[in-house]
């Protein structure tokens, strides 16, 4: 028996052997997970990793292949997953402040509940992915595709998403105040109710997008495509229109009150109940207040 033992302590350790030496962190239980390449910049991880709740502060995950993991409850603070493959995973409520997750692929993933304020993640692949009431202020995006990603209640918050493509992204009652969104393209996306209060979406595509209900008070929409978007009940006040083009727009019942809307291509759009007191109309005049 104790022959049989030696001889099986001498192939766990030449597999260890093996493993590090191909730069290889195997996981095979929670518990192996917390080893993970911290301090390795060569180590890569392969495989999926199952470690709810556990602490991860630090790890790094660079080019990883991980797709399947379930970080639920996480501590990933600055965490790096740059390059990483990360698909299908579960990040439920984990804790990724200030995580690095650039050029890594996070599609179909579960980020709801998450927290990834100030994260880095450019050029961030999150199709399709779950970010129901995600925290994402202050985190960067820049050039982050979030195609079909649903991020209901999300708070983004100063957050950049410069360049972004989000064509039928779900922000359904997010919160983008003060969020840069320049020349990003929300084609179809779905923002009712959104906070968009000083935004700045100049040169963005929302193209039939729907913004019904959203506030988009002082928000600067200088350049931007609105065609066939919906505005129903939309609160522009304020807000930056110049040389936006708005054919088929669907106003109703929205406020461009104190509105800059010079040099707007305006045409075949539903304007019933439409609020253009004191705003500054594409031809330069000062558009007319309703009679009491």
């Amino acid at each position: 028996m104790s022959r049989l033992n030696s001889i099986q302590e001498y192939l766990a350790a030449a597999f260890v052997t093996v493993a590090l030496g191909l730069g290889i962190a195997a996981v095979t239980s929670p518990a192996s997970a917390q080893d993970l390449g911290s301090n390795d910049p060569t180590a890569r991880q392969v495989g999926a990793v199952n470690c709810s709740l556990c602490d991860l502060r630090y790890r790094r995950y660079i080019r990883g292949q991980l797709s399947g993991s379930v970080f639920k409850g996480a501590f990933l603070f600055r965490a790096d997953f740059s390059n990483a493959v990360v698909t299908k995973s579960d990040f439920e409520s984990a804790n990724m402040v200030l995580a690095t997750l650039e050029r890594a692929d996070f599609s179909k993933s579960n980020l709801s509940k998450a927290n990834l304020s100030r994260a880095a993640m450019l050029g961030t692949t999150l199709r399709g992915a779950a970010m129901i009431f995600t925290d994402l202020q202050d985190a960067y995006l820049e050039g982050a595709e979030l195609t079909d990603a649903n991020m209901t209640g999300a708070d983004l918050r100063g957050a950049n998403l410069f360049r972004a493509f989000a064509d039928k992204v779900i922000l359904r009652n997010a919160d983008l105040r003060g969020a840069n969104m320049q020349r990003a393209n929300m084609r179809r996306a779905g923002m009712e109710g959104a906070k968009l209060a000083g935004a700045d979406l100049a040169g963005a595509d929302l193209t039939m997008a729907n913004l019904s209900n959203a506030d988009l008070r002082g928000a600067n929409l200088t350049g931007a495509d609105l065609s066939y978007a919906r505005l129903l009940g939309a609160d522009l006040r304020r807000a930056k229109l110049g040389g936006t083009t708005l054919y088929g727009t669907n106003m109703k019942e929205a406020d461009f009150r104190g509105a800059d809307l010079t040099g707007a291509r305006i045409a075949s759009v539903v304007r019933t109940g439409t609020n253009f007191c004191r705003a500054i109309m594409p031809n330069g005049n000062p558009g007319a207040c309703p009679r009491k």
